[in-house]
């Protein structure tokens, strides 16, 4: 992989950027004086970076690394998203890969390093570091390899295990990421007044938070209701629960924000409620960290059964973190009487606690999602199975 790129090739990768890459390499051999299987992989990296990093994609000085390395970086909003919450006058990112989390971290910083085995990513990141005038200095080597030999001293650690095996297949318990964070837990807090690792969305957070008593802050960040990243920040001598953080984030609306203690949701207490005039569903972040009964009583509104993870009440709750529907009816089931309401065959289906999946649904009654209205199947505690025919608040 080239770690800088000709005018020509520079403006090549601008007019062919929404082409498809295997057609291009097709054509390859028209253009004999231009390093056509790393512009191809420029574009197609580009491509993959367009929306997950608008500031990059904007940036042709800038070399994207190959798309699968672009796989498990931050987004820019998530990267920007983490550099609220660390500062200070040193910061080791021990997994650098594509450099995204580093340069926008260091922002915040008086000095960052990058640590990568790779060399080539190095020289990558290098390049990009200059273009982007990032004061960060690139190591290539190991976190392990860096952690042995006592070799940093920070404000912070930044980590993000691979989660690629060996044999490439993807895995996300800790213990199967490259490098293992457990079994480096103790270098790590002998080398950094705090840790911060990115995970992923697929750990159980209880579980997690017994492996590593060093925890004092679980984020779960959603972008756009879509749980993206698990942030977990360790520190030594921790003797506090750890405070759990559902963040909503996005660059179109507000942000929703729900934060609390795992001791205070298990000591809460809820009602049960048929359903009323106003129906609520958690956002993604909010569902992951599983603060159930605990919302109930922050807001005042009721659940529709103990395992139906929907709320109601008679009165708008305009701070509740998700979606806020109006109840237009509560309806059976039963395909003749949804069809009837549903004219046009559009509606979003969603399906809590009920026995048949949202695509099985579709498919058995005719519905397709779309517009501004939707039709809950769950289970009530007060009417059993149902349908409940909404639109948005």
């Amino acid at each position: 992989m080239k770690n800088k790129f000709s005018e020509e090739s520079i403006d090549f990768i601008k007019d062919h950027i929404n082409d498809d890459p295997a057609e291009i390499m097709l054509q390859s051999r028209k253009f004999p004086e231009l390093p056509m299987r790393d512009i191809v992989v420029q574009i197609a990296s580009r491509q993959k970076a367009k929306n997950k990093l608008p500031e990059w994609f904007g940036n042709y000085e800038l070399i994207l690394p190959p798309k699968q390395n672009l796989e498990q970086a931050s987004s820019e909003i998530t990267a920007k998203f983490k550099a609220r919450f660390v500062e200070g006058d040193s910061l080791v990112d021990l997994t650098g890969g594509t450099g995204v989390d580093t340069c926008y971290l260091s922002r915040k910083m008086g000095s960052t390093v990058y640590v990568e085995p790779s060399e080539e990513l190095c020289a990558v990141s290098k390049h990009n570091f200059e273009v982007l005038g990032a004061n960060i200095e690139v190591q290539n080597s190991t976190a392990e390899e860096i952690l042995n030999h006592n070799l940093v001293q920070s404000d912070w650690i930044f980590i993000d295990p691979s989660r690629r095996d060996n044999a490439e297949n993807r895995v996300y318990a800790l213990e199967d990421c490259v490098p293992n964070v457990i079994v480096l837990e103790e270098r790590l807090l002998n080398s950094a007044k705090n840790v911060l690792i990115k995970a992923s969305p697929m750990l159980d957070i209880k579980k997690t938070l017994q492996q590593f008593s060093s925890c004092y802050k679980v984020q779960i960040v959603a972008v756009d209701n879509e749980v993206r990243e698990l942030l977990l920040y360790l520190r030594k001598d921790n003797d506090e629960e750890a405070d759990i953080e559902a963040w909503n984030i996005s660059d179109k609306r507000e942000e929703e924000l729900f934060s609390f203690k795992y001791s205070y949701e298990e000591s809460c207490g809820f009602d049960i409620e048929e359903p009323q005039k106003y129906l609520y569903e958690p956002n993604a972040a909010l569902m992951k960290a599983g603060a159930y009964k605990l919302i109930a009583s922050k807001f005042g509104i009721q659940k529709l059964h103990p395992n139906t993870h929907l709320y109601t009440s008679d009165e708008l709750i305009e701070s509740f973190p998700g979606k806020k529907l109006v109840i237009k009816e509560v309806l059976s089931p039963a395909k003749k009487e949804i069809k009837k309401r549903v004219k046009n065959g559009t509606a979003n289906v969603i399906v809590r606690n009920f026995p048949m999946g949202a695509n099985e649904i579709k498919k058995k009654i005719g519905l397709k999602d779309g517009g501004e209205e939707f039709m809950i199947f769950c289970e009530t505690e007060a009417v059993g199975l149902r349908a409940i025919w909404c639109e948005r608040v």
